[in-house]
């Protein structure tokens, strides 16, 4: 264990090596098949396991040394980001393929266009695989997560990674604070489910969500089993707000591309046209189903006293 280190330090650390060790796992697994470019799903699998690394290593900081702490922590920012650009073209190529095949027999240049949509994303995405393996490949040459590893290591005694129940001692006033905190930020935007047209407002909440969930998933283990159903719930919202936040990214893309009338390269392409025009009618209406599903999944939410609740078991500190 390191020197200086306080009770209070060693407790938050220990159980911050005990989580990180297990995403840190996850995360290595994932590095060689995402690098192979064939499974989009490893895609997923390490984007989300990067975000609950993301989440947790500001929550125990304190533990890693500065310059090594510093070194983590961009280099999972890095492949994070590119993971997550990844990510959206491979959903949005899934989305086109569902969507052409759908209406493959009206045929049409609005097929024909969506399949010259469909062409440009699909280069784009494997335009992108090179700087995800490079961002993997740096991760190994430089040791960002062997650093991590080591200082995972320097807070674990013997056998602690593979304990399946967390370290005790943990100041529950600090998981408590900060889980209330980030509930009273999704709940901040309550007022935003009632307007449809609050596109940036339900793009903050959907990031309240993700982070609250994330927050849980870290601190759930020093809890009796109270937030699984919580996790469980604040997993459906964020996805309701997720495909909300896809159908406008989609919206924001098409109306731009269709306002300027021209392809990247520049020249006019009506068949092209045809098809934007015809996604755009398809996200639209998409946009309007997930923003009803969302104002009726919140108003539960609300009408059980869902932030409340939080609070609640954030407050009374029980332990497993």
């Amino acid at each position: 264990m390191p020197k200086g280190s306080g009770d209070g330090r060693a407790q938050v650390c220990r159980y911050g090596a005990w989580f990180l060790s297990r995403v840190a796992l996850e995360f290595r697994e994932e590095i060689e098949v995402v690098k192979e470019g064939r499974d989009v799903e490893a895609v997923h699998r390490m984007r989300v396991t990067s975000r609950r690394l993301r989440a947790g290593l500001p929550l125990f900081s304190q533990c890693f040394p500065g310059k090594a702490y510093k070194k983590i922590s961009g280099g999972i920012r890095r492949i994070t980001r590119d993971l997550g650009d990844a990510r959206d073209l491979d959903v949005q190529i899934g989305y086109l393929e569902a969507l052409i095949e759908e209406h493959r027999d009206d045929g049409g240049p609005a097929v024909d266009g969506c399949t010259i949509l469909l062409s440009m994303k699909r280069t784009r995405r494997e335009a992108l695989q090179p700087k995800v393996v490079a961002d993997c490949t740096r991760l190994e040459q430089k040791g960002v997560i062997e650093l991590l590893e080591a200082g995972i290591a320097a807070w674990s005694g013997p056998g602690s990674i593979l304990r399946e129940s967390p370290p005790g001692g943990f100041p529950m006033k600090r998981s408590g604070s900060a889980i209330k905190r980030r509930a009273e930020k999704l709940e901040s935007y309550s007022p935003m489910v009632q307007d449809p047209s609050a596109v940036e407002a339900h793009h903050a909440m959907r990031i309240a969500a993700k982070r609250l969930r994330y927050l849980l998933e870290v601190y759930a283990p020093l809890y009796r089993k109270e937030f699984r159903p919580v996790i469980r719930q604040l997993k459906r919202l964020q996805e309701i707000l997720g495909n909300l936040h896809d159908c406008d990214v989609w919206i924001a893309d098409l109306q731009e591309a269709l306002g300027k009338g021209r392809k990247p390269a520049g020249t006019l392409d009506p068949v092209l046209d045809e098809g934007m025009v015809f996604v755009l009618k398809d996200r639209r209406k998409a946009r309007d189903e997930y923003y009803l599903l969302l104002k009726k999944e919140w108003e539960a939410l609300e009408a059980g006293g869902f932030c409340p609740h939080i609070r609640e078991i954030a407050s009374s500190g029980s332990r497993r």
